[in-house]
């Protein structure tokens, strides 16, 4: 059992630092808003990762992988939420400054902050794929429902750490002050790959 969770173990954190979605939206926010608000995303992003096991560890992911039509409109609620907030990206007119400014615009509440992050977990449809391919590969048939919760259990933990890492690295001093040379350059890069990860995700 134990040789099973250093193999999800690892498989997660590869997962996880691969850039996707999620790492995007967390990079986006935490160049752009507070600190507070960065975290928030990072708390929307691990509850949606929480979901994401219970139905696994439930036996649901299989239903969804298994009905075409509840996939597909997972998939396109996913993608098009990408291309929304990617959109609002690209035309921001704050730029990366704009969390700083005093009375800045857009200034971002903790509240959006940890929807967008919700939300871009939970319908990222390859996430649905990439926990029930765990679940089903890894673990034995018989495996118990204690087992199944150990290995939700370690997941959402990485996660927990990964993703404030992220944010915290991203506001470092040094990296802000980069970030706020390049401002508007950087903010449409961000938008436009969020775009073109919610076209990729439509496509696929």
């Amino acid at each position: 059992m134990w040789e099973t969770v250093l193999t999800i173990t690892v498989i997660a954190t590869l997962a996880m630092i691969s850039p996707g979605p999620d790492f995007v939206l967390v990079v986006k926010n935490a160049a752009r808003y507070s600190r507070r608000a960065a975290l928030a995303t990072t708390v929307g992003i691990n509850l949606g990762i929480a979901v994401h096991m219970s139905y696994c560890i439930l036996g649901l992911a299989l239903i969804i992988a298994q009905t075409p039509w509840l996939f597909g409109l997972l998939k396109y609620a996913g993608a098009g939420y990408l291309i929304w907030i990617g959109v609002q990206a690209l035309f921001s007119r704050g730029g990366l400054a704009a969390a700083t400014a005093p009375g800045g615009a857009e200034r971002a509440s903790v509240r959006r902050a940890f929807l967008e992050g919700l939300l871009c977990n939970l319908l990222n449809p390859k996430a649905t794929l990439f926990f029930f391919s765990v679940f089903t590969q890894l673990l034995r048939p018989d495996s118990t429902l204690t087992e199944k919760a150990l290995i939700g259990l370690v997941i959402f933990l990485l996660g927990v750490i990964y993703w404030p890492c992220v944010a915290l690295a991203v506001q470092h001093p040094r990296v802000m002050a980069l970030l706020h040379r390049a401002q508007r350059r950087i903010d449409r890069l961000l938008g436009g790959v969020l775009v073109a990860l919610g076209v990729k995700v439509a496509l696929s």
